[in-house]
């Protein structure tokens, strides 16, 4: 992600008139972690290097399905099988939810 985006050690925030809100340093971090910037990466870059990543390591993903349910799974309770809007049905060691605050995965 570092190699995709753009890094800044300090951002300033401006109204519509062009008048400056605020001015941010980030400066004072330095030393402190091995990321001492603010990265901006495009969304889809972000989704793009995340996918290419986890299908690197073999995870699947699944979009844009709709989760309509979960339950442990009755063999393994270590599992959780999950259902989608489209009737298929998986069987997961992890789920991970992106689609919202009402999400099944939330409940």
């Amino acid at each position: 992600m570092i190699e995709r985006g753009i890094k800044f050690t300090s951002m300033d925030y401006y109204d519509r008139s062009f008048n400056l809100l605020v001015g941010v340093d980030f400066n004072g971090i330095i030393g402190k972690t091995n990321f001492p910037f603010v990265l901006l990466l495009p969304q889809h870059k972000t989704e793009d290097t995340i996918i290419k990543r986890l299908a690197n390591v073999g995870v699947s993903i699944f979009r844009p399905y709709k989760a309509v349910g979960m339950r442990e799974n009755s063999k393994d309770s270590q599992l959780v099988d999950v259902s989608f809007e489209n009737g298929q049905s998986i069987t997961a060691q992890y789920v991970i939810g992106a689609d919202g605050s009402k999400s099944v995965v939330r409940i």
